[in-house]
């Protein structure tokens, strides 16, 4: 086996690391390219452990970045989201982080989200995390603890229901493209909360929207805006459905929510076109199954219950 060959071996286990550190995919496929670098020039004699040695290596250049990034975030325009990868259904497991989980360690400063990320979700032992992040081991372990209480005094318990998650997409979307306030009404909750990441580079809310009338305002006027020119495909993004927009057959948006109690709670737009990178190249994301427009019949059954529903 080559050089190449045993470093594609691990080449998803390096972005892994990369994004969930950084939380960009721009970001991870450049420390995937400059893993592979310095993989090329490194003396593999001396290497006993391939998955270990470039795990380290990714998890290093990411730490440095995300320590650049965090600076940059105190002067970022509006709400600061991560950057949503595509991926299918069939790709969804339990281990997967989903968006929101991403947005609550954006709380985090570099030194706890590093060591959180490579101690929880992938075993780094706490001598290989310390050389890292440049602290010692015992320092390492105070550390996670105190990311680990941060984490969970935020995380709420999403519902894991995947069908269910899927239907309010499709009603949601639905709502949205009909100007539809009744339904999004039942569909949201009063508490709702929404999120727009332009980053300065195109016209977004700059801080957050909160409650169900003005969300729902929010939500008439973008979509106005944007349906005569725009096409939406559904997909996934980071383990959740997401409706993806495409203006000039470049992505324009990537919308994700979650809910509870089978209410919408918290919608992320994502229109800062540098953090659409990943769902670039429509007909082969498309071809792949990662795209796909709702089928008529969808549309049929949702108008049915919506009959139905409401006299």
């Amino acid at each position: 086996m080559n050089d190449l060959e045993l470093f594609l071996n691990w080449k998803h286990y390096i972005f892994s690391i990369a994004y969930r550190i950084t939380g960009s995919y721009v970001d991870a496929e450049d420390i995937v390219q400059e893993s592979y670098l310095r993989w090329l020039s490194a003396d593999k004699h001396l290497i006993q452990n391939h998955k270990s040695y470039l795990g380290s290596i990714a998890a290093r250049l990411a730490f440095d970045l995300l320590k650049k990034a965090s600076r940059k975030k105190e002067t970022y325009i509006g709400p600061y989201l991560p950057e949503p990868i595509p991926e299918k259904e069939e790709s969804i497991d339990d281990e997967k982080i989903n968006f929101a989980f991403l947005v609550i360690l954006e709380t985090l400063n570099p030194t706890e989200r590093a060591v959180f990320i490579l101690r929880e979700l992938f075993d780094f032992d706490y001598e290989s995390i310390a050389t890292i992040v440049e602290k010692s081991a015992d320092n390492c372990r105070q550390i996670f603890s105190r990311a680990r209480t941060a984490i969970q005094s935020r995380k709420k318990k999403f519902e894991p229901d995947p069908k269910l998650h899927s239907q309010l997409l499709l009603e949601f979307s639905f709502a949205c493209y009909s100007q539809d306030t009744k339904s999004l009404t039942n569909l949201l909750r009063e508490d709702v909360i929404a999120f727009s990441d332009g980053g300065g580079k195109v016209h977004a809310a700059r801080i957050p929207v909160p409650g169900i009338k003005r969300v729902i305002s929010l939500l008439v006027r973008t979509t106005q805006k944007a349906k005569e020119s725009t096409e939406i495909f559904f997909g996934y993004a980071n383990g959740s459905p997401a409706i993806i927009g495409y203006s000039n057959l470049e992505p324009s948006f990537v919308q994700i929510f979650t809910y509870q109690r089978k209410k919408i709670d918290t919608i992320y737009n994502l229109v800062n076109p540098d953090k659409l990178k990943g769902f670039r190249n429509k007909e082969n994301l498309i071809k792949l199954g990662y795209l796909r427009k709702p089928t008529l019949w969808e549309w049929f059954i949702f108008r049915w219950k919506l009959f139905f529903s409401f006299p």
